[in-house]
């Protein structure tokens, strides 16, 4: 009778263990899930937060963000990183989900910044020995139960330069003392000088995209060739443009701070910013035009040129038998700064003008 207790006792203690433990790896898997369907992989909030937005595209399509295509261009599970087909069937694989390959079948601008990269010889001092993973969290990825309203939103990212990279680092380069490390105190990101150029699709076409319903089709070319400079915080950092047309031909630009992967390890000369063709003509309120148009073909400028919203004139272009021409359009362009875009002030125009003296 007492052997028949201690058994009973024994099966009792080992089914609530497993109970425990089911139960505590159920609750864990619910938490994980709930966190990834809050991230912005599967949300895409981003993106509906420019485009909905009072001042955005949706103001000249007509269209919300809920009825475009790209809504469904977001990660639908774990399986769309972590799935693996092998010779046991398919398996989960954290290897898979970590690989480059695997975050360019989604992220095509940077796929596209690297092969533009690639064929100028100009590829990022990051790309050719690193992973996506190496710097982006797996919070960042997966979430932590707050829906983001952009990865610009505080709190939403965890990547920065000096994660890895500080004046005491002994694993990485550091940041070495020189004089435009100290010079700015601060006000500069380090992509205002390290990174080499913007990637921008240039003149998406609404009108076209809905006509064909091919979006190949509906872009007049990618451009990366100038470093288009915004302040984000109150730094200086770099960013990115999308000239938009859309339905009737209404001309769009939106202006947004970005980190194009292109990162060089020694940064910019003190004159390739101060002192250049567009800060002079930008300082001195002088229109500026990035873009010019030669043979039916489009020829951007090189060089810095910081974020001065009234004065930069970025030709617009339609479809007229198969070739992209510019027009000048009936409505002044909608300008939109999207996802804490802020543009450079007079001041900020003067100190760029001026070459700086450094002073300890």
């Amino acid at each position: 009778m007492k052997s028949t207790k201690i058994a009973l006792f024994i099966v009792v203690l080992l089914t609530t263990a497993f109970l425990m433990v089911t139960g505590t790896s159920k609750a864990k898997k619910k938490d994980v899930e709930e966190c990834f369907t809050t991230s912005l992989h599967h949300t895409t909030r981003g993106m509906g937060h420019w485009y909905d937005a009072k001042d955005g595209f949706s103001a000249i399509t007509g269209t919300p963000y809920k009825d475009l295509g790209c809504k469904n261009c977001h990660a639908a599970s774990c399986n769309d990183c972590h799935l693996v087909k092998t010779d046991k069937g398919l398996e989960y694989s954290l290897d898979m989900a970590k690989k480059s390959s695997t975050c360019l079948k989604c992220h095509s601008r940077e796929k596209a910044t690297l092969q533009i990269d690639k064929e100028r010889g100009t590829e990022g001092v990051h790309m050719t020995s690193m992973e996506c993973a190496d710097c982006h969290s797996a919070r960042e990825v997966h979430g932590d139960g707050t829906c983001y309203e952009s990865m610009r939103s505080p709190g939403a990212m965890d990547t920065k330069c000096v994660n890895c990279h500080t004046r005491k680092s002994e694993e990485y380069q550091q940041i070495p003392d020189t004089r435009s490390h100290i010079v700015h105190k601060e006000k500069l990101d380090c992509s205002a000088c390290h990174v080499s150029n913007t990637m921008t699709c240039y003149n998406c076409h609404f009108g076209e995209l809905k006509r064909t319903g091919k979006k190949p089709e509906s872009f007049a070319g990618k451009a990366k060739d100038f470093l288009l400079l915004v302040k984000y915080n109150g730094k200086i950092t770099s960013g990115t443009l999308q000239t938009l047309v859309g339905v009737d031909d209404y001309p769009f630009i939106t202006y947004v701070p970005y980190f194009t992967h292109s990162v060089m390890n020694e940064g910019r000369k003190c004159e390739q910013c101060h002192n250049s063709e567009a800060v002079k003509a930008l300082s001195d309120g002088t229109r500026y035009t990035p873009v010019l148009s030669e043979g039916g073909k489009l020829k951007f400028k090189s060089g810095v040129i910081p974020l001065v919203p009234d004065l930069l004139d970025w030709p617009f272009l339609k479809k007229e038998n198969d070739k992209w021409v510019p027009f000048k359009p009936e409505n002044k362009p909608l300008i939109q700064l999207g996802v804490y875009a802020e543009p450079f002030s007079k001041s900020d125009l003067e100190k760029m003008k001026t070459k700086q003296i450094y002073k300890k």
